[in-house]
């Protein structure tokens, strides 16, 4: 399911054209199979806080490699920029990676019944 995720393909059926929707835009199910990609209340927070640590984790990494690499000169303004940059622009190209692995691992985590596996059957077969 992972491996799945990785390269952006429906964790469940591994179809490529899953829930996501151009780069920041996603469907409500997966075009092939139909599984819900909102399984249950409050999904999102799980995607986000992936995202974050993500984030955050590069951010930390990169502040220690440009601070050594630099010492003991460290150019304040360009490493600002710079991790401001960062900070903005990876949960932005992190989004669709972020998602795709968390529904992985709900899916991992949470099978799905039979009551939602008839609704994703009937989903796509009324499309």
């Amino acid at each position: 399911m992972f491996r799945r995720a990785i390269v952006l393909a429906c964790p469940h059926c591994g179809s490529r054209k899953t829930f996501l929707k151009r780069w920041l835009g996603h469907y409500d199910r997966c075009r092939t199979c139909g599984i819900r990609w909102h399984r249950e209340h409050g999904f999102e927070l799980g995607p986000v806080a992936l995202n974050v640590v993500f984030t955050f984790g590069a951010l930390a990494v990169s502040m220690v490699v440009a601070f050594v690499a630099s010492a003991p000169n460290y150019n304040a303004v360009a490493l600002t920029v710079g991790f401001v940059a960062a900070a903005i622009l990876l949960p932005v190209i992190a989004y669709p990676w972020t998602y795709t692995l968390w529904l992985a691992f709900d899916l991992a985590t949470h099978k799905p019944d039979e009551r939602e596996l008839a609704e994703a059957a009937a989903a796509v077969g009324n499309a």
